[in-house]
Formats: C-alpha cells, sequence, structure tokens
C-alpha cells in the first residue's frame, strides 16, 4: 500500500516537474520571438547558449561568440522586407530529451504591417537547461518538410 502512494507520488512530481519546464521552454520561445520581432539583437543573443548551430540547407554555422551570433541575426533580420511587422507561433510541440536538453518543432507566420500574413516557416530548436532557464543551443530553419 505504501509503495502505490510513493509511486503516485513520483509520478505526480515528475508530470509537475515536466510541466514547469514546459512552461519555462515557452517563455523562452515567447522571449526570443518578441526580440526577434524588436530587433533586439542584445536579447536575442541572451536566449541562446554557446556553442550554437544554425544549420540551413545551403550551409551549417557554428557560432562560438555574441559577436558572431550578433552579425548572423543582423542578417537574418536584415533581410527581412521592409514592412515586416511581427511574427507569431502557430504551433509549438515540445519534445524533453532529458531533464536538461529539449527539442522544440515549431510553426510561425510572419505579418506585415497591415496584418497580412506573408509568410509561413517552420524551424526545429534544440534547447539546453542553464542555470534553471531554457537556451537555444542549435536552430534549423525551413519552410516545409516532406516525411518519407
Amino acid at each position: 500500500m505504501n509503495n502505490k502512494y510513493f509511486v503516485l507520488i513520483l509520478l505526480f512530481s515528475f508530470q509537475q516537474l515536466k510541466s514547469e519546464d514546459k512552461s519555462k521552454i515557452l517563455l523562452a520561445m515567447d522571449k526570443y520571438n518578441e526580440d526577434f520581432i524588436s530587433a533586439d539583437y542584445d536579447q536575442i543573443i541572451e536566449s541562446f547558449i554557446f556553442p550554437v548551430s544554425i544549420i540551413t540547407s545551403e550551409r551549417l554555422l557554428s557560432i562560438d561568440t555574441k559577436l558572431g551570433l550578433r552579425f548572423v541575426y543582423k542578417k537574418i533580420r536584415g533581410d527581412l522586407p521592409e514592412f515586416y511587422s511581427y511574427s507569431k507561433w502557430n504551433k509549438i510541440d515540445i519534445q524533453l530529451i532529458d531533464k536538461n536538453i529539449a527539442v522544440v518543432k515549431a510553426s510561425f507566420s510572419r505579418y506585415d504591417k497591415n496584418e497580412k500574413k506573408f509568410y509561413d516557416g517552420n524551424g526545429i530548436y534544440q534547447l539546453k537547461k542553464s542555470d534553471n532557464s531554457w537556451k537555444i543551443f542549435s536552430l534549423i530553419p525551413f519552410q516545409s518538410f516532406e516525411t518519407l
């Protein structure tokens, strides 16, 4: 009888911990998005833990410094059209790999100053728990994917 209660308490504690991690991951993703919208490069950089990998179909970037990441984000943000206003998450799926690593698959849309959607995209973000907060260490942006 006591073993059953112990297992139930452990299960409840684990679920609560997972729920707390999910909330913190969602908060980290929202903060990253807000900083991206406002082009606050200092704060964007704070969403990451080094080294950072950004993988696209054209290249693999491994970034070891804040200065390097700032340069990349100025380029990414600078390449957006002048009419860009904001981005919004459409869906975020989180998989907790272990207590310190999470994989986030997110879809998002970009909107212009007239609230009209002009782009849909996706990203796979890998996050690591550092000092009780979640930081991005890998990003794979893509527009669509094909299931094989």
